[in-house]
């Protein structure tokens, strides 16, 4: 077990935690969640073991504050997907793009390890999912009450996603296929973008 601070000797600094949290993210995202001690992580933000106690009291700590910047990363998207003065194809692009480049740095290794290891945050994933799940279902009834979508239901689309998510979550499952999680979902989005807009 790793020395606890006292509470005394906690540090509330939002700008540098969430400087680190964004260079620790990139970490966790590429190598998943279990390379990392407290001793590795202050070395990788060239600080002090003592400085790190001082803003976070465990690496669980850490791993959820990385969690909860990937989850307000992709509450961006939420907007983006509400927002009716941008044309539907568009955005619907515009998102593939952005979410293109977000999951660049996303490893199959990360996916498993939170769910495997930290089910606690995986669990909180999974809400956050089910609220995206009924945000896309709403983007794609707009696109087909709007004559842009093929007539298919709506539902159907959005799990379509999340059962696509779900797979590449399983590390197994690129490395079988020898792909990376941005080139499954570059490829997902084109096969599904041609299939689902009206030419």
């Amino acid at each position: 077990m790793g020395r606890k601070p006292k509470d005394k000797e906690r540090v509330d600094d939002p700008y540098l935690k969430e400087t680190w949290v964004k260079e620790l993210a990139t970490l966790y995202l590429q190598h998943g969640l279990g390379k990392f001690t407290m001793d590795k992580i202050a070395k990788k933000l060239n600080i002090s073991k003592a400085t790190l106690y001082k803003y976070f009291a465990s690496k669980d700590e850490i791993i959820d504050a990385v969690v909860q910047f990937k989850i307000q990363e992709i509450i961006a998207y939420e907007n983006l997907l509400s927002d009716s003065n941008i044309d539907f194809s568009q955005r619907f692009f515009d998102i593939i793009k952005s979410a293109s480049i977000m999951l660049a740095e996303i490893s199959g290794q990360f996916l498993y390890d939170t769910k495997h290891k930290h089910p606690e945050l995986f669990d909180k994933m999974n809400t956050f999912q089910d609220r995206a799940l009924y945000a896309a279902e709403q983007f794609y009834q707009q696109g087909i009450d709007h004559g842009v979508l093929k007539n298919i239901d709506p539902k159907i689309l959005a799990l379509t996603d999340k059962m696509f998510i779900q797979a590449v979550s399983n590390p197994r499952f690129l490395q079988e296929h020898g792909i990376s999680v941005k080139d499954a979902f570059d490829s997902y989005f084109l096969m599904k973008s041609q299939g689902i807009f009206i030419q």
